[in-house]
């Protein structure tokens, strides 16, 4: 079995339960498209009650978000994988563009969030964030606008992305920190 045949394998075992329940497929609908705005909407909750302990992981994890859209903007650049409905596969519950469906940027977004809150020492907001990002990119298969290796590659890159960021922020402060000192 190669690669795209057990992606859309995958694929087709979610998806197909999609149309089954009227009432099943709105609450995936709403996991697809909503879930990750109300995540995000908790944490600029915490950001404003809770200014001096969240403000510096909240803006580290904006400028990360920020770099996962134009990396993922790259990646269509050079590499367009179409979306199931493009190939006539499966149940599409929503609308959707033709635009490449690797990565899932919904799911990118919500990695990115959870592997900088979990990294930076907020487990318990990390640990919800990847059960949210789990949580979006199955209902985003399910409803016919990604395959699972959208969702799984978009974890990576989302991880990718925090640890890298990460290495280069410590590696510019202990720059400037040296720096400081020769100054001194």
């Amino acid at each position: 079995m190669s690669f795209e045949d057990l992606n859309i394998y995958l694929f087709h075992s979610v998806n197909s339960f999609a149309t089954h329940s009227l009432a099943f497929d709105n609450v995936m609908i709403f996991l697809a498209n909503d879930l990750n705005t109300v995540f995000i909407s908790f944490l600029v909750f915490l950001l404003v009650i809770q200014w001096k302990t969240y403000r510096l992981v909240f803006a580290k994890t904006l400028f990360i978000v920020l770099l996962s859209i134009a990396f993922s903007d790259l990646i269509e650049m050079f590499y367009h994988h179409p979306r199931p409905f493009q190939l006539d596969l499966g149940h599409k519950l929503i609308g959707h563009g033709s635009s490449s469906s690797f990565p899932s940027q919904h799911t990118l977004t919500i990695a990115v969030i959870a592997f900088t809150y979990l990294i930076a020492g907020y487990r318990a907001i990390g640990i919800v964030g990847l059960f949210v990002g789990v949580i979006v990119g199955l209902a985003r298969v399910y409803v016919g606008v990604h395959f699972p290796f959208d969702v799984i590659g978009s974890f990576v890159i989302g991880f990718l992305l925090v640890v890298s960021t990460n290495y280069v922020i410590k590696g510019l402060l202990l720059r400037r920190r040296r720096i400081n000192l020769a100054v001194e």
